[in-house]
């Protein structure tokens, strides 16, 4: 009996590992990975370094991995590489060659895993459509370098929910990350760079997005038509084209925006049609305009946000109905006053913020020729100083002595960001040497003249 039981489980061994061997494949060019890729039973296919030209396809649940130096090439004409079964892996390829309107990686099966790919000259990087469950990290993504051709989007995800988005860099796209139709979906600690959008999401609900970096686009992040989104603890800055923004919210509701940085935008954030949502903990540093509240934005809850040196703090749409405090915690505002005799937490006097000239704009924009000239600014500072609402102002009336205390990882803190002289310094020396210029050009065309 002891006998029978040793080689039935030595029969298993054998078979397992027999198994195990049969199932890992070795190819070393386009043909082989081709019949590779048709073979059911293979469960690991590893590529070795070259260059595999063609397209090709999977079929059936595999893990494909490419050694250091494989590169996968289409022929400018269609997708690179499509995923038609579920439960695929791909990892460790260099993928380019897309046609105009194509993807490196398309994505039809359902829970695939794709991470630390290069994928480069592709209209999308990688598309996912009408599937669910996958993660998608670590990867390096960019469109075409021919600056003639249209660019599409890094990574492209619609009508596939329960999606990560993770950990990956994407630069020179359209949009950098858009999820879309996509509900229950996370994207998180992203680096996105000269995009239209980095972050854009289009009739998706539940969506996280968090711990994510855009620079140098339009907008950090377009949010159109979502409901009940997480914003939390992203990086927006010298996102400075004209009407961009380091997030816009649009047409959106009951969502959270919390703990971000906006730095050094063109508008810190913009709201437009945007109702019941929560704004908090946010910081808005050096942009041209922090907060805008669009047409048709109501019913928000801003409080326990920290403004500093904006051109404009806030400003707003008329008639609009938004709460600046909770609980009696307002917002600070580094050009209010601190008079606090009773010791508490508020400054002893409400806050006003706005610009009637922005309602007058939005109906006559020719009247931007204006914009900052002495009359409007002496305007302005009448409209906030006066004791007095304002239909072109906001107020607050609970407006923090001290910042909100706010911070996120160890390399992006409020206080790193407050202390670095750099940005004053720069300032202080560009006036100083206009200052001695001009002094030294007087003082010359005065003695010339008096010489005269």
């Amino acid at each position: 009996m002891y006998n029978k039981i040793v080689f039935l489980l030595l029969l298993l061994w054998v078979g397992f590992t027999g198994r195990t061997y049969a199932e890992e494949l070795i190819v070393k060019n386009s043909s082989e990975l081709e019949q590779a890729l048709n073979t059911q039973s293979a469960e690991v296919i590893k590529m070795v370094p070259g260059i595999y030209e063609g397209i090709f396809n999977i079929k059936y649940p595999v893990h494909l991995i490419g050694e250091e130096g494989v590169k996968l090439v289409g022929p400018y004409n269609g997708d690179v590489l499509t995923i038609d079964a579920d439960d695929v892996v791909v990892e460790g390829l260099h993928i380019e060659g897309s046609g105009s309107q194509n993807a490196g990686i398309y994505v039809k099966g359902n829970r695939s895993i794709i991470h630390q790919n290069i994928i480069k000259n592709a209209f999308h990087g990688i598309y996912a459509k009408e599937s669910y469950g996958h993660r998608i990290e670590n990867n390096v993504v960019t469109s075409f370098d021919d600056k003639k051709k249209h660019k599409g989007y890094g990574i492209y995800v619609v009508k596939a929910p329960n999606s990560s988005i993770v950990s990956n860099y994407v630069y020179d796209t359209q949009d950098g990350v858009y999820v879309s139709y996509s509900d229950f979906c996370e994207v998180r600690a992203n680096k996105m760079i000269k995009a239209r959008y980095g972050v854009h999401t289009m009739d998706s609900k539940s969506v996280l997005i968090s711990q994510n970096e855009v620079r140098e686009s339009v907008n950090g992040l377009m949010i159109m038509q979502s409901n009940e989104v997480s914003i939390i603890n992203n990086f927006f800055y010298l996102n400075t084209k004209i009407d961009g923004a380091g997030m816009f919210i649009f047409d959106t509701f009951d969502s959270k925006v919390s703990s971000n940085m906006m730095n050094g935008n063109f508008k810190g954030i913009i709201m437009e049609n945007a109702k019941r949502n929560t704004l908090e903990f946010n910081t808005f540093i050096g942009n041209n305009t922090g907060l805008e509240l669009g047409e048709a934005t109501d019913g928000n809850t801003i409080y326990l946000n920290n403004f500093y040196h904006n051109t404009r703090q806030i400003i707003s749409e008329k008639d609009q109905e938004n709460q600046f405090n909770l609980d009696n915690y307002g917002n600070y505002y580094d050009d209010h006053g601190s008079l606090n005799l009773n010791k508490d937490h508020l400054v002893d006097f409400a806050y006003k913020s706005g610009d009637v000239f922005y309602n007058m704009t939005r109906k006559e924009p020719v009247l931007n020729i204006f914009y900052q000239s002495p009359a409007v600014e002496l305007w302005n500072m009448i409209e906030q100083y006066t004791p007095m609402p304002s239909d072109s102002f906001i107020i607050d009336d609970s407006p923090l002595v001290k910042p909100a205390p706010v911070s996120w990882n160890e390399q992006k803190t409020e206080k790193s960001f407050l202390s670095n002289p750099t940005f004053d310094w720069i300032q202080i020396f560009c006036f100083l040497v206009i200052l001695t210029s001009s002094v030294y050009i007087l003082l010359k065309f005065g003695r010339e003249r008096h010489e005269i």
